[in-house]
């Protein structure tokens, strides 16, 4: 199974970020016929890191406590999200950059999913991932020129820097990226740089 999450409000035609993660899905599909893809949109979900006590359910639960009562529905709303992960084979988040970092409901989510003794635990030798997901592709646009090789200090791309490490952190350590970028910068490329986004990102599909 394979897992989208998006993390853009824009709808669908208009989001240059969901037309490169929709090439990489395409091009997956075109490769795995029969595979599942199961999508969430984070800006349409309600993502249950919003308030003092979905912040006690998640320490409470990470301490080994009983939950019981509203503590145990409040759990329920966080396994919504953690369980398509401990499923799926490949995760795919197809996100922007905002202001050098991930948008605020990608980060709602990653605190989310984050949870000690279901996506991670602490070992004598320290933290370790649980989770079984084979790769994972982190794509989408960005308005200015972020080369991958680059220190984050002097690209300011504190984006995929931040989501390569929490998703290792919960044990997914093989991930590719691909962005359309300068998509801002160069705006009279603007088209050009999104068509071969897409055509790399298809690519990345086909090879999932």
């Amino acid at each position: 199974m394979l897992l989208h999450i998006i993390a853009n409000p824009r709808p669908r035609g208009q989001s240059r970020s969901i037309r490169v993660g929709d090439a990489l899905i395409e091009g997956y599909c075109e490769a795995n016929p029969n595979a599942e893809v199961v999508e969430f949109n984070l800006f349409s979900e309600d993502l249950p890191m919003v308030d003092e006590a979905g912040v006690n359910t998640r320490i409470h639960q990470a301490r080994g406590q009983e939950l019981e009562g509203e503590e145990k529905q409040r759990f329920e709303h966080f396994m919504k999200y953690i369980e398509p992960l401990q499923k799926c084979d490949h995760l795919v988040i197809t996100t922007p950059m905002w202001n050098f970092a991930p948008p605020w409901k990608l980060k709602q989510w990653i605190d989310t999913v984050t949870q000690a003794r279901v996506t991670f635990e602490y070992t004598a030798d320290g933290p370790r991932g649980l989770l079984k997901c084979e790769k994972a592709a982190i794509v989408g646009s960005r308005g200015g020129m972020y080369p991958e090789d680059g220190d984050p200090r002097q690209t300011h791309d504190f984006l995929t820097t931040y989501l390569k490490f929490a998703l290792s952190w919960i044990g997914i350590d093989h991930v590719e990226t691909c962005f359309a970028d300068g998509v801002d910068a160069k705006r009279d490329q603007q088209e050009e740089i999104v068509k071969a986004a897409m055509e790399k990102a298809k690519k990345i599909g086909k090879s999932f």
